[in-house]
């Protein structure tokens, strides 16, 4: 109505457009109400069609579960938990519409609706109203929006990141769009001057919402199960052994399984003959069906023990050659009876070996480190050892060689042990020669070995060296004395050195050297590695 003094006329005409627009407003009112009575009651018949579904998955999950656990059971528990996220915004939803109802005078038990179903104040102050809070001092409106979003997002995490971009949830609460610069909150826009019918209607739909999105959570988890299945148009038994050549004593070990095989699901593996099947012309065995859990000649005593979809085929080998055996595969047919896939397959048992071998020559040397190799076949080096019989040591280096050490010349013998299936065995033993180390070279410090020289090449000499020739260890020898004889125009001239150097004395002999004069050096001794001192032969120089 306009402000200001009004005429009395002005003042009727006004009142009959209330009257009016009162009446006017009642007559839609009731018509919409109704249509949100029919909205209602279609809703709560539509969660139950949902619920039902649901539970129909949730019964598949079950069946999955008791076919194959292992591959089922991460999903049913993801479906187990979106269940419980549902239900929580559910019975909260429920708890709501309860409240509303009962503020609303209940339910008309002649019309079936709420008794006050055009309250618009009741839901208004629930959700919308500042002192209307939870617990957490939350407006009921706000809170309830969070919890909406909250499920959606956790119903959605149990959804694969690659897929989630694209599945579709219908449970939501967005904040509404602002119309015409003006924002409203979503509780506002929701709930308020709502009717209570309004509310609880929009209540069911969301409801609807929760169940719908838990339906798709859980159709899309219980497809997952069997999303990695692979097809196979034909089965054939299949045995892979790690090793077909084993020593004596040593354990035969193999898997036996039927691919495509099931790592969840444990394969029933027999031992036994195959004079019941058919051979094929490509020397394989044809498989056989039966109404019999087995054919003539197995027992289930026979079976093998299986874990991570392989049976475990496990026998010590005895007696040198080769070795065969065979058995059959059962799988329960789908359609009644037993499929059995036979199988056969051997190995060969060898006498037991051991390798040895030095890395550098075939003999041992007194004196200096002799590095070696030890190893025996199919067995981790940390599995084996070796020890020195004889005159010497044997010791295990870090990166899984031996360096042996001598002392005495004659043999020696290396014995090797492995642990298989955690017990030592003894695998063998290799016996070795123990040599000196070559003599040396006498020569000077310029490696002159003796002949003609001039002058001023024998002064630039300062003494004498043991040079080691074509050998592959590191060692050296040390000159510990020598002597040197001067001739000179039929005069002799002795002198002797400790030590590899050349004394004073003689370098005086060799300044003092002319054409035809011979200087001898003999009398070398030197030490080597075996620290035994050792006598070599002269060198003699004819100046020139």
């Amino acid at each position: 109505m306009a402000g200001g003094k009004l005429t009395p006329r002005q003042k009727m005409i006004n009142m009959m457009y209330l009257v009016l627009t009162a009446l006017l407003a009642l007559n839609v009112s009731n018509e919409v109400l109704n249509a949100f009575q029919m909205v209602n009651e279609g809703l709560q018949s539509s969660n139950s069609s949902l619920n039902s579904k649901n539970d129909g998955i949730y019964k598949n999950f079950e069946k999955q579960m008791d076919q194959d656990r292992g591959k089922a059971e991460k999903f049913y528990n993801m479906a187990q938990e979106a269940k419980k996220i549902s239900n929580e915004l559910y019975k909260l939803l429920q708890t709501y519409k309860d409240t509303m109802i009962a503020e609303a005078g209940g339910i008309d038990p002649e019309t079936g609706d709420i008794v006050g179903r055009d309250n618009i104040d009741i839901a208004t102050r629930l959700f919308v109203e500042e002192r209307s809070k939870t617990k957490e001092g939350k407006q009921k409106g706000k809170d309830l929006q969070e919890k909406i979003m909250q499920t959606r997002n956790k119903l959605l995490s149990f959804i694969d990141e690659k897929d989630r971009a694209n599945f579709k949830l219908p449970l939501i609460a967005e904040e509404p769009k602002a119309k015409g610069g003006e924002k409203k909150s979503w509780e506002f826009a929701t709930f308020n001057h709502v009717p209570v019918t309004a509310a609880v209607t929009i209540l069911s739909k969301f409801q609807n919402d929760v169940i719908s999105s838990e339906g798709a959570v859980i159709e899309y988890l219980i497809k997952k199960i069997g999303e990695t299945d692979f097809k196979f148009d034909a089965l054939t038994a299949k045995v892979i052994a790690p090793s077909s050549y084993i020593m004596q004593g040593q354990p035969y070990k193999a898997d036996i399984f039927l691919a495509a095989f099931n790592s969840t699901q444990q394969p029933e593996v027999f031992i036994g003959g195959l004079s019941g099947f058919k051979r094929l012309p490509d020397g394989s065995y044809d498989k056989m069906d039966s109404p019999n859990p087995l054919p003539p000649g197995y027992s289930e005593g026979s079976k093998l023990k299986a874990e991570g979809g392989m049976a475990k085929y496990e026998v010590v080998g005895s007696g040198i050659g080769e070795k065969r055996y065979s058995g059959i595969i059962r799988v329960k047919n789908p359609a009644g009876g037993y499929t059995f896939y036979p199988f056969e397959a051997s190995y060969q048992v060898a006498a037991r070996a051991v390798v040895v071998s030095p890395t550098k020559m075939n003999v041992l040397y007194i004196g200096v480190d002799n590095p070696m190799k030890i190893s025996v076949p199919g067995v981790g080096q940390n599995d084996v050892s070796a020890t020195l019989e004889g005159p010497g040591t044997l010791t295990k280096n870090s990166d899984g060689t031996y360096t042996a050490r001598v002392t005495a010349v004659g043999k020696c013998k290396i014995n090797v042990s492995a642990k298989i299936d955690g017990k030592m065995q003894a695998m063998g033993s290799e016996e070795f020669r123990i040599k000196r180390i070559p003599d040396p070279v006498p020569v000077t410090s310029g490696k002159l070995r003796g002949g003609n020289v001039q002058p001023g090449t024998m002064q630039a000499q300062s003494g004498i060296i043991a040079l080691l020739e074509n050998f592959d260890f590191e060692a050296s020898f040390k000159v510990i004395s020598f002597q040197m004889v001067f001739s000179s125009k039929g005069e002799i001239f002795k002198a002797e050195a400790q030590g590899p150097g050349f004394t004073p004395q003689m370098k005086d002999f060799i300044k003092r050297a002319r054409p035809k004069d011979i200087i001898f050096i003999d009398e070398i001794k030197v030490v080597g590695p075996d620290n035994q001192v050792r006598k070599l032969g002269q060198i003699a120089f004819t100046i020139i």
